[in-house]
This record gives structure tokens, C-alpha cells and sequence, in this order.
């Protein structure tokens, strides 16, 4: 099955209802939701995505959210390795750079972003929401 991982600003895109961008990033991240690919989240993104649930929808149910999320996708650690991948990468943006590391470390074959031009140095593709398509 097709390894895919979600950049933070497409699950936020889901998860905060951000137009113009929530219909491209649902259906995406709808294909992980529904087992069509096996779908993964950077585990540096969680936090992230955990402080701006908090400020939206409080403590308790940012944590529902994050669980709800989670058992629709998995986690790709970072690690050590990870943190020195990413150190050695060509991306110059260090988070997209920890961001790609994590998806060669699970054997990524793309990267959901709207940040395609963040990963064009990157060994993994990247793909716009709204261009991704199932094989």
C-alpha cells in the first residue's frame, strides 16, 4: 500500500475548516481515513497541531481531536536519525526538512503539502491536495 505523509498545513487545513484550502486537504486526507493509502503525520506536527486545536477548541478537546485524527493515521518518529537527516538535507526550511526526513524514514512514496516548493530539493516528491490522486 501506497505510504503517504500529510504536511502540518493540510491536517490543519481539515482540522480548522480553512477555506480555500478544506475541500483539497479533506479529500486527501480522506484517502488515508479511508485505507486507501497508509497515511502518516510527521510526530514533531503533533504538537504543533495540538497548540493550534488549544486555542480554537480548548485542552480537553484538542486531545479528541488529536485521538480522533490518530486513528486515522500513524506517526512517523522522529528520532535521532531523523533530527540528523534533516540537519544534512538540502531543504532550507529545518521543519520541512524534519518533515521529509520522517516520510524516508517510513518509506514515504509522496508528501501532501501546499508547500510543494519548500520540498523541491527533497528526495521524496511533494504534491499539492487538490493534485493527489490514487494509482
Amino acid at each position: 500500500m501506497k505510504r503517504v505523509v500529510y504536511d502540518t498545513n493540510v491536517v490543519l487545513d481539515v482540522l480548522l475548516q480553512r477555506d480555500p484550502h478544506f475541500q483539497a486537504s479533506a479529500k486527501a486526507l480522506d484517502a488515508a481515513g479511508c485505507g486507501q493509502v497508509e497515511g502518516y503525520l510527521a510526530g514533531h506536527a503533533i504538537t504543533t497541531i495540538a497548540c493550534m486545536l488549544q486555542k480554537v477548541a480548548g485542552a480537553a478537546r484538542a486531545k479528541l481531536i488529536l485521538s480522533d485524527l490518530l486513528s486515522r493515521l500513524q506517526v512517523a518518529p522522529i528520532t535521532d536519525a531523523v533530527i540528523r537527516l534533516a540537519l544534512a538535507s538540502p531543504l532550507t526550511d529545518f521543519e520541512d526538512a524534519v518533515c521529509h526526513a520522517a516520510a524516508e524514514e517510513v518509506n514515504a512514496v509522496v508528501i501532501v503539502t501546499r508547500n510543494v516548493s519548500d520540498f523541491a530539493k527533497g528526495a521524496i516528491p511533494a504534491i499539492l491536495p487538490d493534485l493527489f490522486q490514487l494509482d
